[in-house]
Order: structure tokens, then C-alpha cells, then sequence
């Protein structure tokens, strides 16, 4: 037996829990830990979605999260209404979902305290800048339809380095891209992915940047609602596109971008479509109209040669060529003649 065999032998000889063994345990500990049930906590609510079942949302305080779930029908018989951002106090149990295993918070009662602080700035700061002008359409840049050099600001270690690169090469091999590291979450994500932006924009002659992450909490995604964030895309003379985690236009970042895609797979194949929306709004329209004057150009070509071929057809319709006309009085000078000689009796 090799050794690995052998160890792995009398690693199962010992006590080896399953999966479901090891959730199990743990739910128990969280069910008979008296500190975990009947908790209060206030937090605000982000990322909230529902079905006929229950609602989901996670409740932050900016700094740490905790997913909750709430039972439809007690929802439904709560004097509550709940929406991102609004700041609520939670009463409940602490439950740990063995199957999936995870830990979430389930209210029996919620009180709504009011607008959440989080939510209250992004909509203050979303105010200043449309004051600003920064979301105008006349301040938003074309990105060019051939590019060279992409710039891409996004982490190196997530899938969207990935998922933009692939989205480009696919359709055009020969596009030269660039990706700038950056932190996209967190207390520190506002700066680097800010400097990523000037860095690429001063110095790499890219043609255009791509912004993006994958998919995250409204939390995760806060970076890209500041206004360090915002400035950076903003003052940018290179031409920026957004792709920021599955999101539908609702981040400031991506109110001030160039263009804002809803993935990163999204922004790349938009970035390579570029060109095809050139060729189909001014190469096709060029196009079709060469082909309309060069129509209209034969038909006036074959306007003019029927016209010279009634002009010829209409003089020859005037009478014979002069020839003809000098046999004829030539004819009738020798009838003459001989009509004279015969009256004359010389004939």
C-alpha cells in the first residue's frame, strides 16, 4: 500500500465529519447559544430582492454586513415598508442554513428608523454632481471605433480582467490591452482605482479605458460611488466605459462615464462593436449612396444616347441624301430633252 494510501486510511479511521455532519453541529451551536437569538441590531438595508417565498436583503453599517431573510407573510403584516437604503432595526434569530451553509438573520420584527446615512450621501453627492453638469451628454466622449490599446482598471485576480479580454480577442486578436491592478473594494478602492484611471490616461497613449469588477453587494460596490471615482472618470481625456458588476446604470461611476456597459464581457464586445457601428452609421451609408448616384448617373447616360437616336432618326426622316436629288434632275433634263428633240422632229 503506498503511503498516501495509508495515510489517507488512517486519516478515515479517525473521526471524519461530513459535510452535512460538520453543518449540523454548527447550526446547533448557533440554535442553542442564548447570545444569538432575540438579537436587536440597526443597520441599513442594501441589495434587497424578493420572491412569493420570502424577502433577502443584507444589512450594513458601511463597514460590516449580515444577509438577512424575512418570511413573506410576515412581512406582509408588518407595518413596514422596505427599500435599499432605508435604515431599520431588526429584532430576531440568528439561523445557520445547514444545506448552503451560511448564517443569516431572521426578523420577526422590524421598526424603520428612516433613510440610511449610506444612501442619504450617495443621493447628496449624486445631486452635486448633476448640478455640475457631470452626467451631461454634451460632456461625454465618443470612444474611437479603431482602437489600438485598451486600458482596463480592474483587479487582476478577479474574473472581469477575464471576461473583458476574452469579450475583445474573440472578435480582434490585434487589440493591445493593458490592465492596471486595482483595489475594487473597500476603504482603499476609491484611491486605487482613481490613480489606475489618471495612470493610464497620462501615460500608456491608450485609445480608451474600461472600468470594471464583477458582481458584489451594494456595499462591495460603494468605491464607485464616490467622488474620487467620479472626478478621476471625469477629468479623463481618454474616453471611459463602465462595467461594473451586473449593474444597471444606478453607480455614479457610471453616470459620469463615457458609456456604461452592464458587465465586463459587455464592455469589451462593446469596445470591438465600435467599429462595426462606424462601418454600419458611415462607411454603409457612403456606400449606398455611391451606388444611388452611380444609378441615376447610367440613367441619364442612357437618357442622352436615346435622345441623339431620335435626333438622328428625325433628320434622316427629312428627305434622301443630295445624291439622289442631282440623279433626279439629271433624269429629268434628258426626258426634256428628248420631249424637245421629238417636238422639234430632230429626233
Amino acid at each position: 500500500m503506498a503511503d498516501a494510501e495509508r495515510e489517507v486510511d488512517d486519516v478515515l479511521s479517525g473521526n471524519v465529519l461530513s459535510v452535512q455532519e460538520l453543518n449540523d453541529r454548527i447550526a446547533s451551536v448557533v440554535q442553542d447559544t442564548p447570545a444569538l437569538n432575540g438579537v436587536r441590531c440597526i443597520g441599513e438595508v442594501t441589495d434587497l430582492h424578493q420572491n412569493s417565498t420570502a424577502l433577502y436583503f443584507t444589512l450594513t453599517d458601511g463597514d460590516a454586513e449580515l444577509p438577512c431573510m424575512l418570511w413573506a407573510n410576515r412581512y406582509q403584516k408588518m407595518d413596514a415598508d422596505l427599500e435599499d437604503g432605508t435604515e431599520v432595526i431588526l429584532e430576531g434569530d440568528i439561523d445557520y442554513w445547514t444545506e448552503g451553509g451560511k448564517i443569516d438573520l431572521k426578523p420577526w420584527e422590524v421598526i424603520v428608523v428612516g433613510d440610511g446615512d449610506q444612501a442619504a450621501a450617495v443621493e447628496r453627492l449624486r445631486s452635486e454632481l448633476e448640478e455640475r453638469g457631470w452626467f451631461d451628454d454634451e460632456q461625454k466622449q465618443r470612444p474611437p471605433a479603431f482602437p489600438e490599446r485598451v486600458g482596463v482598471v480592474t483587479s487582476l485576480r478577479g474574473d472581469a480582467r477575464y471576461d473583458i479580454q476574452n469579450a475583445i480577442h474573440e472578435q480582434d486578436p490585434t487589440v493591445d490591452i493593458l490592465v492596471k491592478d486595482a483595489t475594487v473594494q473597500g476603504s482603499e478602492a476609491p484611491t486605487s482605482i482613481a490613480n489606475g484611471i489618471h495612470h493610464l490616461d497620462r501615460s500608456e497613449e491608450v485609445d480608451s479605458i474600461i472600468v470594471g469588477r464583477g458582481g458584489g453587494s451594494d456595499s462591495n460596490l460603494q468605491a464607485f460611488n464616490t467622488e474620487r471615482v467620479a472626478e478621476a472618470i471625469f477629468t479623463a481625456n481618454t474616453p471611459v466605459v463602465t462595467a461594473i458588476g451586473h449593474t444597471d446604470d444606478r453607480l455614479i461611476a457610471d453616470q459620469v462615464a463615457d458609456v456604461a456597459t452592464i458587465t465586463p464581457t459587455a464592455a469589451g464586445e462593446y469596445i470591438v462593436n465600435s467599429r462595426e457601428e462606424f462601418f454600419a452609421g458611415e462607411v454603409k451609408p457612403l456606400a449606398q449612396q455611391l451606388d444611388a448616384a452611380y444609378e441615376t448617373f447610367q440613367q441619364e447616360h442612357e437618357h442622352e444616347r436615346e435622345l441623339a437616336e431620335a435626333v438622328d432618326e428625325a433628320a434622316a426622316s427629312e428627305g434622301l441624301p443630295p445624291v439622289y436629288y442631282k440623279a433626279a434632275i439629271a433624269v429629268l433634263l434628258l426626258l426634256l430633252l428628248a420631249i424637245t428633240g421629238l417636238w422639234l422632229g430632230v429626233i
